[in-house]
């Protein structure tokens, strides 16, 4: 459920881009100078967000310039400092990463699924020593959505619900989110996680046919203009919390996903044709490259 929490790259200023670079490689290197270089394959563009997400609404992020490592032939660029933010990203990065490959395990049972989780595994131990209440929460919410399609259950309410309740607790963990946007920031992501199932099991609707995997949709039969429904539905609470939040840095880069990058990964999903100016991020949700923009 990788690479839907994203911006769209045209809209974004020049400021914008590069303070979601900076995040994206400051939670690389904070992941592996916390875990190890290995992990570093692991990192989402999810965990990017939620490091600009946190740093934003609570401050305390500054921007140094450095290398990366595998390409110091790009010269220098701003990186976020480590940080309480960028810091719990890449904790979370590590978490996500482990029970994204042990729902993998459950539906392919490959073999190179198996080792790539395998070598997760001491970094999983590490993160959830760390954070052993929200682990606790995370592992929770996955043994239902497990209950949930072992029990093949038609409903789309039931498993996009514990994926949300599994993004809620990221965020209601964090531990510089301030007191007064715990609500919203809740709210907020919980929808953000019944969205980002809703669209992973709608676009994975070809996939899991040919390999007898459960998806709702599947299921029930229901058609793609249902499916929009419920997803704006989801979108619509995300952005309304959204719009209760007060944060104390500039937060441009981080409406730009709620109120663009949201809904264009969503009309890609769905098949749809691109509004003007989408042009410059027509790229498949599920088909990455291993750095951002």
């Amino acid at each position: 459920m990788f690479g839907y929490i994203r911006p769209l790259e045209c809209e974004l200023k020049v400021r914008e881009q590069a303070e979601y670079r900076a995040h994206y490689c400051g939670v690389c290197k904070a992941i592996g100078r916390r875990y190890g270089q290995i992990e570093r394959l692991a990192l989402s563009y999810e965990c990017a967000f939620l490091a600009a997400f946190l740093t934003a609404l609570s401050g305390g992020s500054g921007y140094s310039r450095g290398n990366c490592g595998p390409r110091c032939y790009r010269g220098k660029r701003p990186i976020a400092n480590p940080s309480p933010a960028v810091d719990y990203a890449a904790d979370i990065n590590v978490l996500l990463a482990w029970y994204q490959k042990a729902d993998d395990a459950l539906d392919e049972k490959r073999f190179s699924t198996v080792m790539s989780r395998a070598a997760l595994r001491r970094a999983y131990r590490k993160a959830a020593r760390r954070h052993p209440g929200l682990n606790k929460e995370l592992g929770a919410s996955m043994d239902r959505l497990h209950e949930i399609e072992k029990g093949k259950i038609a409903s789309t309410d039931e498993p996009s619900d514990a994926f949300g309740q599994f993004l809620s607790a990221v965020v209601l963990h964090a531990p510089n989110l301030p007191e007064a946007e715990r609500q919203a920031s809740g709210w907020m992501f919980y929808n953000l996680g019944k969205w980002v199932y809703l669209a992973d099991a709608w676009d994975d609707r070809e996939k899991d046919e040919k390999r007898g995997s459960y998806n709702p949709f599947l299921l029930n039969g229901m058609a793609e203009s249902d499916a929009e429904f419920l997803m704006n539905i989801t979108l619509s609470e995300t952005q309304k919390a959204f719009d209760l939040l007060t944060f104390s840095q500039p937060y441009g880069l981080i409406e730009n996903v709620v109120w663009l990058g949201l809904r264009s990964v969503q009309r890609r999903v769905l098949g749809q044709e691109c509004k003007a100016g989408e042009c410059g991020n027509a790229q498949p949700a599920k088909e990455r490259t291993d750095e951002p923009l």
